[in-house]
């Protein structure tokens, strides 16, 4: 949804291909003890030739649907009361389902409640500095601007934890403090390494304006302006994971250094535009889509 409402800003697509992935969303919302909610099943796939849904959100991506529907009103203001309407809707259930009160930071999905082991667990690539922004102003609710500070003080925490900048996939988190997260904590033995959720932190830090996340974003893009080659997946102390390029890594490293030109690190420029002289990778939907996503929304 979000790559169709930036190539609709651009005349690449049109608002009836929006609408049909905006229905698919709206066939998919999640339900939460009974309840209908605005929050999206975060998988759906082929199983024994039947197309099923698992349940559960995940915040990324409600996040992502929420913002997809702020450009589109944009893009089509004939309907943008329409977009803006669902807009609202999600934005409030990601504040009912997928908050924590204690802590003030978003958790990861609807799944984790107040009884969870997961209730302090926040995803670095949940922190999205200018969609908190744009759910503040569309919405009116200035909650969104309180998770944005809490996010982002944390975010700066695992920051300053190491010299390289780098920050995990995940984090356990307090109100006060945020601490990388062991191995095989939620997802992989790469939990607390940056991997392939933290690797979107480049990009969701890029256009923001706020010094917290300039000052995350330029430590980490330092640290890699200093490697002979960006690779995919680090330890934070910054040693190499897998010694290969990927365009989920590359992607939002040169979205980054492309909407933040003379800040140390230009040299990423030519080095990660690199994949884009290569095929669209099929048999990766992950790298393929922030691939096409920063694709679409260009470069100066």
């Amino acid at each position: 949804m979000m790559i169709t409402a930036v190539a609709g800003q651009r005349g690449w697509a049109s608002q009836k291909e929006f609408d049909r992935l905006l229905n698919y969303y709206l066939s998919e919302r999640d339900v939460v003890n009974n309840k209908q909610t605005a929050l999206m099943k975060w998988r759906q796939y082929q199983k024994d030739g039947q197309w099923v849904s698992d349940a559960n959100s995940a915040t990324d991506g409600d996040l992502y649907i929420a913002d997809s529907l702020a450009l589109a009103a944009k893009t089509w203001p004939k309907r943008a009361a329409y977009y803006h309407r669902l807009e609202k809707a999600l934005a409030n259930d990601i504040l009912a389902y997928e908050y924590n009160p204690t802590t003030k930071v978003l958790t990861t999905g609807d799944w984790v409640d107040a009884k969870s082991h997961y209730y302090k667990l926040m995803r670095t690539s949940d922190v999205m500095p200018t969609v908190f922004n744009q759910l503040a102003k569309d919405t009116g609710n200035q909650q969104w601007v309180s998770v944005k500070n809490q996010m982002l003080d944390r975010l700066v925490d695992l920051s300053n934890q190491h010299k390289t900048g780098l920050v995990p996939d995940f984090a356990w988190v307090t109100a006060d403090s945020a601490k990388p997260v062991g191995a095989n904590t939620i997802a992989s033995k790469y939990d607390g390494d940056y991997w392939f959720n933290a690797c979107r932190v480049p990009y969701l830090l890029a256009t923001s304006k706020d010094p917290r996340a300039k000052k995350v974003l330029n430590k980490m893009m330092k640290f890699f302006a200093k490697q002979y080659e960006v690779f995919s997946g680090y330890t934070l102390k910054g040693k190499p994971i897998l010694k290969r390029k990927n365009a989920g890594f590359s992607a939002p490293i040169f979205y980054a250094v492309n909407h933040n030109r003379n800040q140390g690190y230009d040299n990423l420029f030519n080095s990660e535009m690199s994949i884009y002289a290569q095929r669209l990778n099929q048999n990766d939907y992950y790298g393929a889509t922030l691939m096409t996503l920063v694709a679409v929304e260009g470069w100066k």
